[in-house]
Order: structure tokens, then sequence, then C-alpha cells
């Protein structure tokens, strides 16, 4: 197909309208047939129940007159006779002259009161012998006539359809005297329902649905047919319905000439639609032609001054001018290309020496940092002990009360000299100057004592801090890695949480795991911070808010000590705003297997 219509536009705009074309006549020819077979077959169905119905019309009719004959036939004075035991054989004279006379195929039955057969006119079916009772089947009780359903001939051979009514005598209306029944072959109920036609079925509804009578069907087309089915009306035969069906192709047969009709008004409409698809293809694909040539020139010579010649003033026009306007602006800007480039290199002469001092002021000022902090953390540690010295000699000359706040101030003294340490040892990590010394640490019992710190430390702010620990942690949330990094870590970021919210404001604390290791979070539903400074909170000295900073006596490494921690045991840390408002620091730890070399390892010296 791809062969066919080529990579000429033309050819597809060509090939697309007429695939439009086709589409659209198709699925309209299609509608129309369908429409036409369905008007078809249902002109057929509606003409078959026509048939259906004139046929149990047909049947209807027959049965009525032999109940109207029957209700005469027992209203006469000779059935009379019927109490005497019709001595004379005038009811069987009788019978016999109404069979011949209304010209009945099947018999006619005189029963006595008692049930017992006193004349009959039997036909073809013979006398039946003597003794002969009333069979069951036939006791009726209503005074009307009664239609007995199609049923095997008690007195006789063969399927038969029989009409029974009580006979009253004329001396006394209320005293019956017998029973009169008509038996009609069920061949004469056939003959009268197919007559010509050799496709009628009678069938029998509920309460007893049964198939009674049915045509010989030919084969292989049963599942395709037009069926009609009488309407159901009051009467004798109510229970019965007559369908007449026959094959869908003998009407659907005049519908190949409606098919050739339509492919054929197709092909004599596809012609001029063709003709004139080609001639505007043609006309439209003209300027595109003239655009592609002079593309293909620009791309085999590298020559921006070639022109597209502007012929119309339509959207094909228009693409040519500003084609030619766009391979101007390319020639000025190759123009100018090659003077930056020229200037490009001249500066490229400089730039490596440039990049060569800057680098080297760079490694200067890191290890001037680096230096820097090393000498903070010799510097505070002076002071520290000498002011431990001048709390133990305070304590020997205070009141009795007092030993337990130098306990704690002790206890302070020694978490900053623990700090100034810990200042040390990641200086010393960030430079690779020393291996990290794992321990079992029990994180949730580590959580626990960081709050209750931070709880004497700020006692209004007890109310708001929570602690959850979800269940099934990892090792029941134990942890190899350094107990003093990491309580400085934390401490760290709850301690921000605290200082940056007022009293009031819920802090909550969040140990759960993740795949392979444990996941912390400190969330606070405070100010939080703006977002432009979300990736600078864990940078040196970066401070959010100077002013709240100096006020809580920060020195804006807190939470840079927590990234380092954090890198140093495997994981990370991020921070993140708490919707609809606050901060949420959220730290991960992978669980790594502990190996002879973290537990012999030595702890970075100062």
């Amino acid at each position: 197909m791809k062969a066919i219509i080529g990579s000429s536009i033309g050819r597809k705009i060509v090939s697309a309208l007429l695939a439009i074309y086709l589409l659209t006549y198709g699925l309209t020819a299609a509608v129309v047939y369908t429409g036409v077979r369905r008007s078809l077959l249902d002109t057929a169905a509606d003409n078959l129940a026509q048939v259906a119905d004139l046929k149990y019309q047909r049947l209807c009719n027959r049965m009525d007159e032999l109940a109207t004959d029957l209700t005469a036939w027992a209203q006469l004075e000779v059935m009379n006779d019927l109490v005497s035991g019709d001595v004379d054989r005038r009811i069987g004279t009788t019978l016999e002259a109404l069979q011949r006379l209304y010209g009945l195929s099947g018999g006619i039955y005189a029963f006595d009161a008692a049930g017992a057969l006193i004349a009959d006119a039997d036909g073809v079916e013979g006398t039946p012998p003597p003794g002969t009772r009333l069979p069951a089947g036939w006791s009726v009780t209503a005074r009307g006539a009664t239609f007995l359903d199609k049923h095997r001939n008690p007195l006789g051979a063969g399927n038969i359809v029989a009409l029974a009514i009580p006979v009253f005598g004329t001396f006394a209306p209320d005293y019956r005297v017998g029973t009169l029944v008509i038996a009609l072959p069920w061949n004469a109920i056939e003959t009268l329902l197919n007559g010509v036609e050799s496709r009628t079925t009678l069938v029998r509804l509920a309460p007893r649905p049964a198939v009674l009578s049915t045509a010989a069907e030919p084969t292989g087309d049963a599942g395709n047919r037009i069926v009609g089915r009488s309407l159901p009306r009051d009467g004798l035969l109510r229970s019965w319905q007559v369908v007449v069906s026959q094959p869908a192709s003998t009407v659907t047969r005049s519908l190949r000439q409606v098919a050739l009709e339509l492919a054929l008004l197709g092909l004599l409409l596809a012609a001029p639609i063709v003709a004139f698809v080609r001639w505007t293809g043609r006309r439209l694909t003209a300027p595109i032609m003239d655009l592609t040539q002079a593309v293909r020139a620009i791309a085999e010579t590298d020559r921006l001054d070639i022109q597209v010649p502007v012929t119309s003033r339509d959207e094909l026009g228009f693409l040519a001018r500003s084609f030619n306007q766009m391979t101007a602006g390319l020639r000025n800007a190759r123009e100018e290309r090659d003077r930056s480039m020229r200037d490009l290199e001249h500066l490229n002469l400089t730039l490596e020496g440039k990049v060569a001092d800057r680098t080297a002021e760079l490694e200067a000022a890191i290890t001037a940092q680096r230096r820097l902090i090393s000498d903070i953390s010799h510097e505070i540690k002076s002071p520290l002990a000498r002011l431990s010295m001048a709390l133990g000699l305070a304590r020997r000359q205070v009141e009795p009360q007092a030993p337990r706040h130098f306990d704690r101030m002790e206890q302070e003294i020694t978490a900053i000299a623990a700090l100034a340490s810990e200042l040390l040892t990641l200086a010393r990590l960030e430079g690779a100057a020393g291996a990290l010394q794992r321990a079992p640490v029990d994180l949730p019992g580590l959580l626990r004592t960081i709050i209750a710190d931070a709880a004497y430390e700020r006692p209004d702010r007890q109310g708001d801090m929570t602690l959850t620990v979800a269940p099934g942690l990892p090792q029941d949330g134990v942890f190899p890695g350094n107990a003093d990094l990491l309580r400085r870590a934390i401490e760290n970021v709850i301690r921000n949480a605290l200082f940056y919210t007022t009293a009031g404001v819920p802090v909550a604390v969040t140990l759960d795991a993740m795949p392979a290791g444990l996941r912390l979070a400190v969330a606070d539903k405070g100010p939080g911070v703006p977002a432009d400074a979300i990736a600078q909170l864990f940078d040196p000295f970066y401070r959010a808010d100077p002013a709240r900073a100096r006020d809580t006596g920060g020195t804006g490494i807190g939470l840079t000590i927590c990234k380092r921690v954090v890198e140093v045991h495997g994981g990370t840390v991020t921070a993140a705003h708490n919707v609809p408002h606050g901060l949420v620091v959220e730290m991960t730890l992978p669980i790594l297997p502990e190996t002879p070399q973290d537990r012999h390892a030595a702890t970075p010296q100062d």
C-alpha cells in the first residue's frame, strides 16, 4: 500500500480523500442496504402473520361451526330416547344421517346419563365394541360445548380433537339424559391448517405448551427464516397459535440487484471526485515543491542566498515569504556566529589561566575553613575546662540545695565539650582523615532520652513534644552507628523545631521502617521557612532568619552537623514544607551488617 501511494504529497492527498469517500459511501450504502433489507423482512413477517391469522381463523371458524351444530343436535327431540336406551335405534339413525349431511370425517357418539354408549356414527373408524363406556377425558359438566384438545382416540386409533356437550331432556330442561361427543381426526385439522402451505406449525401455548403439528422444513436454513405468528383471541382455540415461516433468502434474493446498483453508483461517483482531487492536489503542492527544491539546494550547497518564488497571497505564499526571511536571518546569524567564535577563541586563551587561579583560591578557602573549625573546637575546649574547674570550686562554697543545678550545668558543659569534639571529628571526616566507629545504638531509647533532655531545658514545651515509634522495626530499632554523633544530629533538629516555634505548637517525632533501614522524621507546625530557603538549610553558617538565630544563640552549623552525621552513616537528610504550614526534617538510616572493620575501627582523633 505504501509503495502504491508513494511519498508525493499530492498522491497522499488523493489517497486520503479517496479513502474518506470510500469509507463514507461504503457506510451510506451499508445503511441503505440494511434499511431496505430490514424493510423487506418486516414486510414479509407482517404478511406471514396475516397468513397465520387467516389459518388460525379458519380453524376457529370450523370449531365454532361444529360447536354450533353440536349444540343444535343436543336439543333434538330424538335425544330424549337416551333415557330408554334407544330401543328402536332412532338416535343411531339420526347420528348417521347428520354425519352424511354435514360431511364429517370423524365420529359422533351418544352416551346415556350412566355413561354407556347408546349410539354412534363412527365413519371410517368403525363401530366401537359393545359395552363401551364414556371415557373419563370426555366427561364434561358445563352446559355448553367443551373443546377437548389433541389426544389419543379412546374409542379407536390415532389422534383426535373432540367437542362434548351434556344432553338435557326436552321434557325437563334441568334433567341430564346423556352426553353427545364429536371426534374429529387430527389429519382433518392438519389438512384444514396447511392447505397449499407446507411450512405451517400449530403450537399450544401455556400452561401446557407443546408443538401440536409441524410441516417438514428444508434442512440448512432453520436459523435464517422469517416467522409470522397468529394473534391470540378468545374462543374454543384460545390456547392454540399458528406459526408460518419461510426462508429469508426468498425475500432477500432481490437485494442482490440493489447491492449491484449501489456498487456501480459508487464507481461512477468516484471518477469525477478523483479527477477533481488530483487537480486540487497539484495546485496545492506546486509551491511546496518549489520550497522543497530550495531546501534541497541549501542542504547540498550550504548557500543561504537561495530564494523561493512567491506566487500567491494565501498561506502557501506566506510560507514562501517566511522561508525567505528565515534564510536571510540564518545568513546574518552565521556571520554573527563566525564573529562570536573568533571572540570565544580569544577569550578561551585566558580562561584556563583564570580557572586555575580561582581553583587555587577555592582550595585555599576550603583549607582555611577546615582550619577555622578545628581552631574553634580547640578554643572552645579551654574555657569549658576552666568553667568546669570553677564550678567544682563553687560547689563546695554554696548551700546544700544547689548541687543538682550544678550537676545539670556540669552535664551541659560536658555536652558542649562533646560538641566541640564532634566538630573536630566532622572536620576530619570531611577531609577523609579517619573512619567511623560503629556500635549498636538503641534509637527508640536514644530518642526518649533526647526528648526528656529537651523537656528539662524547655519545661513549657514538654506537652508539645510527641514520640511515635512504629511497631515491627528492623532489629527492634537497634542501629549500628555512633551514638554520640547521632545524639548530636537529632538534638540539633529537635532544638531547632523548639526554638523556631512557640509554646502550644506541636512537634512530632516519628520513627518507622523503610526498605532495609529506618526513617526518622521531626515535624512541627510553626511558621516554617521560605520556599527559596529549603535548599540552603543544610549549608554551613546559613540562617533562614538571622535575627531569630542571634536571639537563640545559634551558630548556623546545627543542620550542617546533622547532614554530615547522617551522610557518614550512609543515609540522607531532607527538609520540606509540612502542609499546610511548618517544617519537616526527614532522616533515613540504612541498616548495614556490622563488619570486623566497624568493630575495631578507631574513633577519629582531635
